[in-house]
């Protein structure tokens, strides 16, 4: 979606009939085994299927699902990675932070585990590579998942590596056996078997105790110049559903990470209290 929006930007501001095609080859990219063997349980994963973590959701009335922006200062990320102590993104720092910040503030049982649904762009996972500027979907799920007691004990370097540990599942086998299981299923239906069902949830839906976040981190913000020069603020987006986060590139002149995110009502105050707190 970023290659996107920077070639519309490009072609306005150049005035450039002329632009390069995004990669559209789907044949090239989602070539299934023949014959396709699929080795995980995707109807249930990946899919709204009888055993998914999606039923077990409740329902907020509107009203208490609050949208709140936390900005991340550099120094702040830069003493969150020295406490991780080992090579880490600033999206996996940032999002062990907010997990046991949130969890903390939402007063869990200590017996309860709490996951975060992390999307995870299988472009360069893929053996070969997806060229970046494909023009499709190549997003699949890592579900970190840990103890309510662990997750508030744990240092970072541990929430770290449990987050680093369950995105790394999604790899090349991963990603190839995905591509079988959509080749299989697409016999399953045509001969009359159940439709999939997305996980997307409805407005209302509330994630607690879990969590899903998507990273903008990536995304080339600052070349989205129609001609008037880059963006000078994002406007917050409206986020209908509780427990949902995203990480945006912040337009603050000092740089930094803000953190758009929608949580019950209930636990906002807590969370604000201390958000910012490393204890």
């Amino acid at each position: 979606m970023s290659v996107f929006y920077t070639a519309w930007a490009s072609a306005v501001r150049t005035d450039s009939a002329v632009l390069m095609s995004p990669f559209v080859d789907r044949s090239a990219t989602v070539v299934p085994r023949s014959p396709p063997t699929p080795a995980y349980d995707y109807r249930n994963i990946e899919f709204k299927g009888e055993l998914s973590r999606s039923h077990s959701y409740g329902v907020l009335p509107m009203d208490r699902i609050k949208n709140l922006a936390v900005h991340f200062p550099d120094e702040f990320i830069a003493d969150l990675k020295a406490r991780v102590g080992t090579r880490c993104s600033t999206f996996q720092c940032l999002l062990a932070h907010a997990w046991k910040k949130i969890t903390a503030a939402r007063d869990l049982a200590l017996d309860d585990f709490t996951q975060v649904r992390v999307a995870v762009n299988c472009r360069g996972r893929a053996k070969p590579p997806v060229p970046m500027d494909f023009f499709g979907n190549m997003v699949l799920w890592a579900f970190p998942r840990m103890q309510v007691r662990d997750l508030l004990s744990s240092s970072y370097p541990t929430v770290v590596a449990a987050i680093r540990d369950a995105v790394a599942l999604v790899d090349d086998e991963y990603i190839q056996s995905f591509i079988d299981f959509g080749e299989a299923e697409r016999g399953v239906i045509e001969d009359g078997g159940e439709e999939l069902a997305s996980t997307a949830a409805t407005p209302g839906t509330m994630f607690c105790p879990d969590l899903e976040v998507d990273s903008w981190l990536g995304f080339r913000f600052h070349d989205l110049d129609f001609g008037c020069g880059p963006p000078c603020a994002f406007l917050p987006p409206d986020l209908p559903i509780e427990g949902i986060m995203i990480f945006v590139p912040s337009c603050d002149p000092k740089g930094g990470v803000d953190l758009f995110m929608a949580l019950d009502d209930e636990h906002v105050q807590s969370f604000k209290q201390i958000c910012y707190s490393m204890d």
